[in-house]
């Protein structure tokens, strides 16, 4: 069973771009760090290579799965003049008690980040 992504524009942006520094930078630098450990020979005790092959197999998963996101995420629009709160829609609150301002933008849960001020439109 898979659960439906919803990202914002600026959020399928973020997640675009770190898949492609992941695919052009970060891809070719691990694989120098690969060949570059296995030139120091015996592979068994050569931590530099685990090293280097652990973070392959993170990139290589992480590649996997911003490319699973990107190809089943709805993205949304925020609505011109919302009168209802939607994901894509900016808050602004005003505690009346403290007269404290806070300002949300709501987003998909997979771009969430409450200290960044964008909170997930399941919570």
């Amino acid at each position: 069973m898979t659960t439906e992504t919803i990202l914002t524009e600026p959020g399928r942006e973020g997640l675009a771009g770190e898949l492609h520094h992941l695919e052009t930078v970060r891809r070719i630098e691990v694989s120098e760090r690969i060949k570059e450990a296995k030139s120091f020979g015996d592979l068994s005790e050569n931590s530099e290579y685990d090293d280097a092959k652990n973070e392959q197999g993170w990139i290589e998963s992480r590649i996997a799965e911003l490319h699973h996101v990107l190809d089943n995420a709805e993205v949304v629009k925020p609505p011109k003049r919302p009168t209802t709160v939607l994901v894509g829609t900016h808050v602004a609150l005003k505690v009346k008690r403290t007269g404290k301002k806070m300002e949300y933008d709501l987003v998909g849960s997979y771009e969430a980040d409450a200290t960044s001020g964008r909170i997930s439109n399941e919570s």
